[in-house]
């Protein structure tokens, strides 16, 4: 399943300072002999992570947002913090 956050108004990382890119989607490949899917987990500071999980293999750290830039998050969930 694909992960969605959507942003705190006015305060996304630079990459996406367009208002119209204010909120990041992080979709699933199923396509290839390696389908990779995102899902995501909560730090205990608060910090939202997202994992790109990849069959056969281990979970790679895709990106770390900050605890207050972002308020909404859709998508798989990991379970607790590794």
């Amino acid at each position: 399943m694909s992960v969605f956050i959507k942003l705190v108004e006015n305060r996304p990382p630079k990459e996406y300072a367009e208002l119209a890119a204010a909120d990041i989607s992080y979709g699933d490949i199923t396509e290839g002999e390696s389908p990779t899917t995102y899902e995501y987990d909560l730090l205990p500071s608060g910090a939202l992570r997202i994992l790109r999980v990849t069959k056969g293999e281990a979970a790679v750290v895709e990106s770390i947002y900050a605890p207050g830039l972002w308020f909404r998050v859709q998508g798989q969930w990991r379970g607790s913090a590794e």
